[in-house]
């Protein structure tokens, strides 16, 4: 059956409040299952009279401290959407409330507006000029004028920017199967889910959808290969309901298992890998592709599947950005409880999640890979150094200056600016 389609993305999101105003009957099973609310000041409300408050703000009723808190601490996992009794996607409802909340007149929190990736300074932006030179891109920001025909467009989205060593890892992956693409960052392109998801702003969110649409379209593509769950969300779930598109859409992992024989191994790993499943890839049924490829790699033991096969750990998703007090206690249990699995390295295959695992590196004995690492290695190619690490592993601001100045001065970053942002990033600059 035919997806419904809509005219915005503004009118979809008002049809999944018009649907749960309908249908909600208030039990509380989505709050229960909410990996954010013990964490937050709703831990000790009654759960039924929360979502009443939610559903009588959409109904025109007024805006109150909890229908804000709730709606915008949202992680994003969408564990609130399998337990509702009534098929009431809650995740959906939570952004829907935001955007209802935006249009009237409320104002996202403090740092959502250093997430959205088209804005200087950004998250991304700023973590990737700590650690390449323009000069060391391998990717395009935009289409060129009249553009060869190319089989593949590989968008990289924005989070893995952050990691620019995976990315390398994956181009060199695509090129040594011979694999016709072309390489289109994130940035500038963006398939809007910070927009959406943390900004609550389904306009921005659109216009960043056709503007990536039609920069992919340029190239008469036959696919879209993803490497981020969230990008291939908005790619499966949200698009095809505002959107015309006639390409093909898969994630990484997808792609490499239909073309397995390409995949040149050349040396077993002899590791065990911890594997974390992340709410995303879970949601948009990405698992079994992430496990079929890793156990595709020679020498590789494979940890923790049979977690996946549960409700996954959370590492506090969209909250890590909205409200960091309360992601960042959710990403400390996904860690602590990850690091029980054993194994000599985590893989993961969510650039979200694995900054989550950054953030307590210091903390914890962590070595977090990803899966064309893992694949790269196997097949002989390169090793690239985790930069990131490098900067996480710092000991104060002068040091991390010190380390990534010739980096972020050739991106345009003035060393004044660096010094403002990057104490709000890494721990070892800790107000007070």
């Amino acid at each position: 059956m035919a997806e419904k389609k809509y005219p915005s993305i503004a009118e979809y999101y008002s049809d999944i409040c018009r649907d749960a105003i309908e249908k909600c009957i208030f039990c509380g099973d989505c709050l229960d299952n909410c990996p954010i609310l013990p964490f937050s000041t709703l831990k000790n409300k009654d759960q039924e009279k929360i979502m009443q408050n939610l559903i009588d703000f959409l109904r025109g009723g007024p805006v109150s401290e909890e229908v804000y808190l709730e709606a915008f601490s949202c992680s994003g996992c969408g564990h609130c959407s399998d337990s509702c009794p009534q098929g009431i996607d809650v995740m959906l409802l939570h952004e829907g409330t935001k955007i209802e909340l935006v249009k009237r007149g409320e104002k996202t929190p403090e740092a959502v507006n250093f997430i959205i990736p088209n804005r200087r300074p950004n998250l991304k932006g700023v973590l990737s000029a700590l650690q390449i030179k323009p000069s060391e891109e391998r990717w395009l920001k935009r289409a060129p004028s009249n553009p060869k025909k190319t089989e593949n467009v590989f968008f990289i989205g924005c989070d893995p920017l952050i990691m620019p060593h995976k990315i390398f890892a994956s181009l060199d992956i695509l090129e040594a199967m011979g694999v016709d693409f072309v390489a289109l960052a994130g940035g500038e392109l963006c398939c809007g889910v910070p927009s959406l998801m943390a900004g609550g702003n389904p306009k921005e969110s659109e216009e960043m959808a056709w503007d990536l649409m039609s920069n992919i379209k340029a190239f008469s593509p036959k696919r879209v290969i993803l490497v981020c769950p969230g990008c291939y969300r908005q790619f499966t779930e949200l698009f095809p309901r505002v959107l015309d598109y006639d390409f093909g859409v898969q994630f990484i992992t997808q792609f490499l298992n239909d073309n397995l024989d390409k995949l040149k191994f050349k040396k077993p790993l002899g590791k065990k890998i911890a594997l974390h499943d992340s709410c995303m890839t879970q949601r948009t049924e990405l698992t079994d592709s992430i496990i079929r490829t890793l156990e595709s790699i020679p020498g590789l033991t494979l940890l923790g599947k049979e977690l996946s096969k549960e409700k996954v750990l959370c590492c506090g998703g969209i909250a890590n950005m909205t409200y960091p007090n309360i992601g960042n206690q959710v990403g400390r249990v996904l860690v602590e409880e990850t690091i029980k699995v054993g194994g000599d390295k985590i893989a993961d295959s969510c650039p979200g999640c694995m900054f989550a695992f950054y953030i307590y590196s210091k903390e914890f004995p962590l070595n977090v890979s990803d899966i064309s690492l893992l694949i790269n290695e196997a097949m002989g190619g390169k090793e690239y150094e985790d930069k990131l690490e490098k900067c996480w592993s710092c000991k104060s601001l002068d040091e991390l200056i010190g380390l990534t100045r010739e980096n972020f001065e050739a991106n345009g970053y003035p060393e004044e600016v660096m010094r403002q942002i990057l104490p709000h990033i890494f721990p070892f600059a800790e107000h007070g």
